[in-house]
């Protein structure tokens, strides 16, 4: 941790403030974000410059549901699911909007 990384929770703190969150809940925030972050950088660095992760995860997954996949029925739809999105990842969007909704949402909440 530096300098740039107490810039940027200080922005995402900053945003906040107003929200009727605690300083405590502003920085639980930032750290929500910074593992959404941190965790989908992870998965591309794994892959490489060229690579898709959930491209990637979706050709090991699809090996192993082939061998496994009447035990994980619930699964196997999923994936079907997501092949179906031609490989686009939509984690990094997904996650980032379900976070923001919820705190949103409890925003909404504190201030009503």
């Amino acid at each position: 941790m530096g300098p740039g990384e107490l810039s940027w929770l200080e922005r995402v703190v900053s945003a906040l403030v107003g929200t009727n969150l605690s300083g405590a809940e502003r920085m639980d925030a930032a750290v929500l974000l910074v593992g959404h972050v941190r965790g989908i950088a992870q998965q591309a660095r794994a892959v490489g410059p060229a690579g898709n992760p959930e491209a990637q995860l979706g050709a090991i997954l699809g090996d192993l549901m082939q061998a496994h996949g009447a035990r994980f029925p619930a699964l196997a739809e999923a994936l079907t699911s997501a092949a179906q999105s031609d490989g686009q990842d939509q984690a990094w969007d997904f996650g980032l909007q379900r976070i923001l909704d919820g705190l949103a949402a409890l925003i909404d909440q504190r201030a009503g």
